[in-house]
């Protein structure tokens, strides 16, 4: 354990700062123990503080575990949202959609994801946070698809808008849950495949 580093936000460390260390930690001892099986001891000593530095902000293990899932999401948004407001102008959206879902290696957070549907499901007063949490990622693709197409009205996406969003919502989660026994496979690829076979130009 880092003994430079008090509980509280110091000049040196400061509470962002603490805060984000134990967000990391905590990603990485719910990927590697689960949710049942990990410890805040654990998350602590992987951040490098005391265990009352976790309990100085996050309420709970399960509070942690939202958080450590709502930065995901948050990142996950952020990202795509970055992407299409550069590439906009792009006129092919399977190109766009290619970019998008095969940006970045989606197995830890999927994995994390996992965890928290499993831990969620059998402790109930967790499941409105996990349902939360999705409908705002769904949400933020379904606003980023809209604002594709209201760019390009020449493109017609084949069904109504929110379909096409949460199909390809859908279809990345099921490539990636399945990665495992589809070796080699580029969830970007699958997706923007699906893409080119339903979207025309009007």
């Amino acid at each position: 354990m880092n003994d430079d580093v008090s509980d509280s936000p110091t000049p040196r460390t400061p509470r962002a700062e603490v805060r984000e260390r134990l967000l990391t930690a905590g990603a990485a001892v719910f990927a590697e123990q689960g949710v049942h099986g990990a410890r805040l001891d654990d998350v602590a000593a992987r951040a490098g503080f005391s265990k009352g530095a976790v309990y100085s902000n996050f309420s709970s293990k399960e509070d942690l575990l939202a958080q450590v899932m709502q930065r995901g999401t948050n990142l996950v948004l952020g990202s795509l949202q970055e992407l299409i407001r550069a590439d906009i102008a792009t006129a092919d959206i399977a190109d766009v959609v290619r970019a998008a879902f095969g940006r970045h290696d989606q197995r830890a957070q999927f994995a994390l994801l996992s965890e928290f549907r499993a831990y969620a499901i059998r402790h109930t007063d967790l499941l409105p946070e996990f349902v939360r949490q999705r409908r705002v990622l769904q949400d933020g693709v379904h606003e980023l698809v809209r604002l594709w197409f209201g760019a390009h009205p020449e493109v017609d996406a084949g069904m109504p808008l929110d379909v096409f969003a949460t199909a390809l919502v859908a279809a990345n989660v099921g490539v990636v849950f399945d990665a495992p026994a589809l070796p080699g496979v580029d969830p970007g690829e699958v997706i923007a495949a699906l893409v080119e076979a339903v979207v025309r130009r009007r």
